[in-house]
């Protein structure tokens, strides 16, 4: 297994569980174009804060307007395609536009 860069292991010396999911997909390429992702899963501070599944949202918690969170993961169809950590992008693999479900209007099974 690769590591991550030093430079990035450092800026994730207090997200540890973070820095162990970014490390099997660090190096992966984007998304393809058109990509259409089955699960979608939003992580705020590491907490799940919104999955859609199959057309559907699934999960979702509300918080207050003021809410900053400090980490935000997007994993896509289980693996991370997405990190801000401290308000900076330190892995973006969704540099392609990949087919983003509406996610107006599809709250439904078990949400």
């Amino acid at each position: 297994m690769m590591t991550l860069p030093q430079s990035l292991a450092e800026k994730l010396k207090l997200y540890r569980a973070i820095a162990l999911a970014l490390e099997p997909v660090y190096y992966k390429p984007s998304l393809p174009t058109g990509y259409q992702p089955k699960l979608i899963e939003v992580f705020c501070d590491q907490k799940l804060a919104l999955q859609w599944a199959d057309g559907y949202i699934t999960y979702e918690i509300t918080v207050p307007e003021s809410y900053t969170p400090k980490t935000i993961e997007w994993a896509i169809d289980g693996e991370l395609a997405w990190v801000l950590v401290e308000g900076e992008t330190l892995l973006n693999r969704l540099e392609n536009p990949i087919q983003m479900p509406d996610l107006e209007g599809l709250k439904g099974r078990g949400g």
